[in-house]
């Protein structure tokens, strides 16, 4: 897993496409949104929405090279693309995910994916691989966090 910023308030991570990779990526989100004292909510919420979507990327995608995780923090919105090289698949399905039922042990990425964030979006190609854009709106500051934890 190679890392790299180009300046200002990113982070840009090349991950192989397998499960134990996983945590280390985690782990780099989680210290790229306390290093810019984003609100535990919210950065808990990013952090969900990352790491489902780039393990849908490791399971699925049967990507070949890196999977490329970008995060970005613009104004007082957290962003991050997932992307990869694999299969891909025609993404031109409507609606909003479904949460699938209770017993099932599958289904649940795109729709925890699209809870937690304000902008989601799966853009992808058969053959040509699949990028998943998150956007999550920071909804209160960290000393406002403080203020009511002094209350």
């Amino acid at each position: 897993m190679r890392g790299h910023g180009s300046g200002g308030a990113t982070l840009q991570l090349r991950v192989p496409p397998e499960p134990q990779f996983g945590r280390l990526t985690r782990e780099r989100v989680a210290a790229f949104t306390a290093d810019h004292c984003i609100p535990e909510a919210d950065a808990e919420a990013f952090l969900t929405a990352v790491s489902e979507a780039l393990a849908n990327a490791i399971e699925h995608s049967g990507a070949l090279g890196s999977i490329e995780v970008s995060c970005r923090l613009a104004g007082r919105r957290l962003v991050a693309t997932v992307v990869d090289d694999g299969v891909g698949f025609a993404s031109d399905v409507p609606g909003e995910p479904k949460l699938p039922d209770a017993l099932a042990e599958r289904g649940r990425g795109l729709p925890i994916m699209r809870r937690l964030t304000d902008h989601f979006e799966v853009r992808s190609t058969p053959g040509k691989g699949t990028s998943v854009i998150l956007e999550r709106t920071i909804r209160r500051s960290a000393e406002s966090e403080d203020d009511d934890i002094a209350s």
